[in-house]
């Protein structure tokens, strides 16, 4: 599941690549407009201008705006910012793997074979969708008709 710091992060990313090319966007703005807690976004917006995908200006006339064009920008790098992996289950985690505690060895576990395959097919969905792509929220589409 998606942390909630996860969640207005996207929201936050969103917002800031709707008004890409139009200037700095203020703090107070990206909050009012996504329902974000501005010093929860503060933080955000803070994490992401070390990582290098916004820049930021004090000031008055100060704001934040996105580094790089939205193209650029996968789902995928915003939730491995914010969450630190696409896994469910630490033992799935491709670049912060870490053994279960009280499971079965690994290359017995089916539990994590299966998990490897979810994280997989997530992994190839959010990487593969960018900032730039249109999403439209009334547009709902349930992949595998479960």
């Amino acid at each position: 599941m998606l942390s909630q710091k996860a969640r207005y992060a996207i929201r936050a990313m969103q917002h800031l690549s709707d008004h890409y090319g139009q200037g700095l966007v203020p703090l107070a703005d990206i909050a009012a407009a996504q329902n974000i807690p501005a010093k929860f976004l503060t933080v955000i917006l803070s994490e992401f201008t070390r990582f290098g995908l916004v820049e930021s200006q004090r000031g008055r006339d100060g704001g934040y705006r996105l580094a790089l064009p939205p193209v650029d920008i996968s789902y995928g790098d915003l939730v491995r910012l914010t969450r630190g992996s696409l896994a469910l289950v630490p033992c799935a985690s491709r670049f912060a793997h870490e053994t279960c505690k009280n499971c079965l060895p690994e290359e017995e576990c089916r539990t994590r074979a299966l998990m490897l395959q979810v994280r997989d097919r997530v992994a190839e969905l959010l990487d593969g969708i960018r900032l730039s792509d249109p999403i439209d929220p009334a547009v709902v589409e349930i992949a595998g008709g479960g």
